[in-house]
């Protein structure tokens, strides 16, 4: 026999498992948040190799090309409901000790519009990623500063340094993993988290 109530909290859970994904890339964490039950409301990639990637993968899913375009408007516009979660890995390119580590002065340096995306519309969650050297670029000045504007914004953030190996990849590959939570702060999917307690 079906367990109605059941039934009806898991759409509900599902209603409020939205994601946003910036500089998707591929869809790795795309992927992986669809395995853990999220949906997936929109990609933004700027590589057209990735572009080609996501729609094979996810054919349905609404696209913008420039991190710049998405706005609570253009989601608006596109019929999409406000993503529970935000996530991207935002450019490593500035910060990578496998380059130059230009920092802010990087045309790539785009932890402002990931940020302002975050400021519009406003998700509960927030999970960003980086390169280790993001903790050590100019003293720990960007690696900070992610973290207190999230705080700004009303978000607890937590910051976790995991490597590659730790879910059994045959190499190190330490990733800085920035998790923020902004409780019944924030815009996005509250309806759903509401009718979830």
């Amino acid at each position: 026999e079906v367990d109605k109530e059941a039934g009806r909290f898991a759409a509900v859970l599902c209603d409020a498992m939205r994601f946003l994904s910036l500089f998707a890339g591929i869809g790795g964490f795309d992927l992986g948040l669809e395995r853990s039950g999220w949906q997936c409301v929109g990609q933004v990639e700027i590589d057209e190799f990735c572009q080609r990637v996501l729609a094979k993968h996810w054919p349905n899913v609404p696209k913008w090309r420039d991190v710049r375009d998405v706005t609570s408007r253009s989601l608006d516009e596109a019929g999409i409901a406000r993503p529970t979660l935000i996530s991207g890995g935002f450019p490593c390119q500035p910060f990578s000790y496998a380059g130059k580590r230009r920092g802010k002065e990087d045309d790539r340096h785009l932890w402002p519009q990931m940020l302002r995306a975050i400021r519009d519309i406003r998700p509960t969650w927030v999970v960003g990623e980086n390169v280790l050297g993001i903790v050590s670029w100019n003293g720990g000045m960007v690696f900070d500063e992610v973290q207190a504007d999230l705080e700004a914004e009303g978000y607890e953030v937590q910051p976790y340094v995991l490597p590659a190996c730790a879910v059994n990849a045959p190499h190190r590959r330490d990733r800085v993993w920035f998790v923020a939570y902004a409780g019944n702060k924030s815009g996005g999917g509250e309806e759903g988290c509401k009718n979830i307690r």
